[in-house]
């Protein structure tokens, strides 16, 4: 298995959400999967936070300004599938992906609601953090897409996200 960490940033060099001691699964038409297994190792800035307390696994699109986190339905967590609106990530690496965080989530609740959340970080981030014009027209049309796709219930965000998870378990 080929270990990979994943960093998040927040635009354009502070170190934000990361992890480390999840692994590829493979690919597929939608990018790259990531096994996150119970206790991979993350932090927050620079300090270490509690290691995962779920299994779950993460989608590194081909093409898109998004990055998946999806754990079904987790006795952990509020949320069976997240999105975070990121730049798209880059792999500087086989071992390594990068991505800015662009403050805007999407998640699907427990109880099946779809919600949007941090559209106050990423209004006052905007000025804090230097987003350019299309950083900013990308991040909303972003979740604008996936707001949608998530009504529609399109993949890889249902059966094709629970498939790559049934691996992790």
């Amino acid at each position: 298995m080929r270990p990979v960490t994943v960093q998040f940033y927040k635009n354009p060099d502070i170190l934000h959400w990361g992890f480390e001691g999840g692994y590829w699964l493979g690919e597929d038409d939608w990018g790259d999967w990531i096994g996150v297994p119970t206790g991979t190792k993350r932090w927050k800035g620079e300090e270490e936070v509690r290691d995962t307390r779920m299994a779950a696994v993460f989608c590194a699109p081909r093409d898109g300004w998004w990055h998946l986190h999806y754990s079904g339905e987790n006795q952990f967590s509020d949320y069976a599938l997240f999105i975070d609106i990121v730049t798209p990530p880059v792999w500087l690496s086989p071992n390594r992906y990068e991505m800015i965080d662009l403050d805007l989530d999407v998640g699907i609740t427990l109880d099946n609601e779809i919600v949007v959340e941090d559209e106050d970080e990423f209004e006052l981030h905007q000025v804090l953090y230097g987003y350019t014009e299309e950083m900013i027209r990308r991040a909303e049309s972003e979740t604008t897409r996936i707001v949608a796709a998530l009504e529609n219930e399109e993949e890889p965000f249902f059966d094709v996200a629970a498939h790559w998870l049934a691996r992790v378990l």
